[in-house]
């Protein structure tokens, strides 16, 4: 019998200001991201190197870029971009839920926003970013385009199986969770490299095969199953229970069960995600209290245990663009835009 290739797990993490939700940018803090020692801590006991996707406050932080630059100096990390774009300068746009997804701006602000984070980020670690997320998970064709032309190499912006029309956003829900490339004639003449790769949050669904399960959550969201609210009520029974890979969450007995699913279904790769907010009670709507913070480490320890023993290699997201991916796929028929 052929041995399979071991599974691969990245660790993601929004490296971001302690205010939830969009907040002006002159009210943002980051005094979360001083905790990162203790999370790279962490992660040196399962020997994972994290990508830290940094937004603009963070960035133009002196005690938070001095902390990063010395772990990412030692080799203890990867550093990127997570696009805020009520925070992101230049601010031009009101402060909307609308205008808080950066694929609703107009090209021009998008580019400017992204340049500008872009720049900070060179200027501050002297190195340049090729993983990119958009904040709020706002994410299409256009801005694929954008950040292809700023040199970026791997995108991170996609949630599988999960819509967020309800919050003006992009609609992912017949998106798998294994990687892929966007086809080379997207970017033509966008910049100076032609090859964007996209590794999807790794979300799924605990029972059955995902891309039926994903056909029946969509089918009950229309009426009248969705006026009798049958999709909640599967989930609820765990008949239809989608799960992300993210210890805000999930409990760790159920993230194991999905990486059981993905192995099963034949995913060979794992993407971790939270904030780094979660690091401080109160920044967010996963982890309340400082009493929550310590079960949320724990969680991640928990996790991060059990993934490494059942033979789940620790993998730098950078070096995934290395491994065999899936053929090329249109982007625009990946995603289509909701809102």
């Amino acid at each position: 019998m052929q041995e399979r290739a071991p599974m691969k797990l990245v660790v993601t993490v929004d490296v971001e200001e302690d205010q939830w939700g969009i907040t002006p940018p002159c009210q943002a803090t980051v005094e979360n991201v001083y905790r990162l020692p203790t999370l790279q801590r962490l992660f040196g006991e399962f020997g994972i190197v994290p990508t830290y996707l940094l937004t603009y406050p963070v960035v133009r932080d002196t005690r938070a870029a001095a902390l990063l630059r010395g772990m990412l100096d030692a080799g203890e990390c990867e550093i990127g971009a997570h696009c805020h774009p009520w925070n992101t300068p230049p601010h031009e746009e009101r402060l909307t839920t609308f205008n808080s997804m950066l694929s609703n701006l107009p090209p021009s602000l998008q580019c400017e926003k992204l340049q500008r984070l872009h720049e900070a980020i060179e200027e501050t670690f002297d190195m340049t970013p090729i993983a990119f997320r958009s904040g709020r998970w706002g994410f299409d064709a256009q801005v694929a385009k954008q950040i292809a032309g700023l040199g970026y190499r791997i995108d991170t912006s996609v949630t599988p199986y999960t819509s967020w029309a309800r919050q003006s956003g992009p609609d992912f829900s017949h998106v798998s969770p294994r990687p892929y490339t966007f086809v080379p004639e997207l970017f033509s003449g966008s910049g100076p490299r032609s090859t964007l790769a996209e590794v999807p949050v790794t979300i799924g669904y605990l029972h059955g095969e995902f891309r039926a399960c994903a056909k029946v959550a969509q089918r009950l969201r229309l009426d009248p199953f969705r006026r009798l609210k049958l999709g909640g009520l599967l989930s609820r029974l765990h008949v239809l229970r989608k799960v992300w890979l993210s210890p805000e969450m999930e409990t760790s007995a159920r993230m194991m069960q999905l990486v059981r699913q993905m192995r099963r279904q034949g995913y060979g790769v794992l993407n971790l995600v939270f904030h780094s907010s979660a690091l401080m009670g109160g920044c967010g709507p996963f982890v309340r209290t400082s009493a929550d913070e310590q079960p949320f480490l724990e969680t991640l320890r928990t996790v991060l245990h059990r993934v490494t023993r059942d033979a789940v290699t620790g993998c730098p997201l950078s070096q995934i663009i290395d491994l065999p991916a899936a053929s090329a796929r249109p982007a625009v028929t990946e995603m289509s835009r909701a809102g």
